[in-house]
């Protein structure tokens, strides 16, 4: 469930630190077997709400029956005491997408095309020069997605200041985002876009360990150097943010009212879910 900059969840009653989601999200996963894991999905990509609540119950309680698998007694109380508030209050969560416009915000295209924008707002900065057009794949399911999407990030160019997530967790500046949208073109009509094509097609090769000519390695090569790998998978969370386990311990005393914070916020988490049974 996707989390606003104060660190709340829609819907839920309690903060959560920035720095111990990916932590968390690692150890709720490794609850789900392939089956559950599948049960998620199609739960998530659910339009009905009734009955993506009632999924989220049952995955829910099924990962409740393993959370002693968990090694330390601190993760079974915090993953116990979040599976217990989502199978109580499944339609707060929100679990479902609601329609299909908004199950395709959430397909494989669309983070990866998040991804493809902020890169691009990267690179332009380093570079000192602006994206004069972004030329994207005709594909009538994901276009309108990606050109509201497009809409919303040129929109954030408003942001003027690096978003702080807290410690150890990564910084982006909204203001460097494109201002042109994309324009849509038949990949037989863009040399780019055929261009990708290739590039796409040697990367599936070379992972299948399948022959790929002398001259296309060298294209691959000359291709890789230019760009920018990114992968959307467990594996690459854990290593993104396996870092959050080595920062130092603080040097000086926590202030009191953050203390005093803290101790509040965990007085009222273990409040709700005592009301749980």
């Amino acid at each position: 469930q996707p989390m606003n900059q104060t660190g709340f969840v829609p819907g839920t009653p309690k903060p959560i630190p920035e720095s111990i989601r990916p932590h968390g999200l690692m150890k709720v996963a490794f609850l789900f077997d392939d089956q559950l894991r599948k049960d998620a999905w199609a739960a998530r990509r659910e339009t009905n709400s009734a009955k993506s609540a009632s999924a989220l119950v049952t995955i829910c309680n099924a990962l409740l029956s393993r959370v002693d698998r968990l090694p330390d007694a601190r993760s079974r109380e915090l993953v116990s005491g979040a599976l217990k508030w989502a199978a109580a209050n499944p339609f707060e969560i929100e679990y479902g997408v609601g329609n299909k416009d908004t199950a395709l915000q959430i397909s494989p295209n669309l983070v990866g095309f998040q991804q493809v924008m902020q890169v691009m707002a990267v690179q332009s900065n380093r570079k000192g020069r602006s994206i004069r057009k972004i030329t994207v794949d005709r594909q009538t399911e994901f276009n309108k997605a990606q050109g509201e999407l497009a809409s919303w990030y040129e929109s954030l160019r408003a942001v003027k200041h690096n978003t702080d997530f807290g410690p150890g967790m990564p910084k982006f500046d909204y203001s460097m985002m494109p201002e042109v949208p994309p324009t849509f073109t038949p990949g037989d009509e863009s040399a780019g876009l055929e261009l990708v094509d290739v590039t796409l097609w040697i990367t599936k090769r070379l992972e299948e360990k399948k022959d790929v000519p002398t001259q296309l390695r060298h294209l691959f090569a000359s291709q890789t150097k230019r760009g920018l790998i990114d992968e959307v998978s467990l594996e690459a969370i854990d290593k993104r943010w396996r870092h959050l386990l080595s920062l130092p311990v603080p040097d000086k005393p926590i202030h009191g009212d953050f203390e005093r914070h803290f101790e509040e916020v965990e007085e009222a988490r273990k409040a709700t879910v005592a009301t749980l049974g």
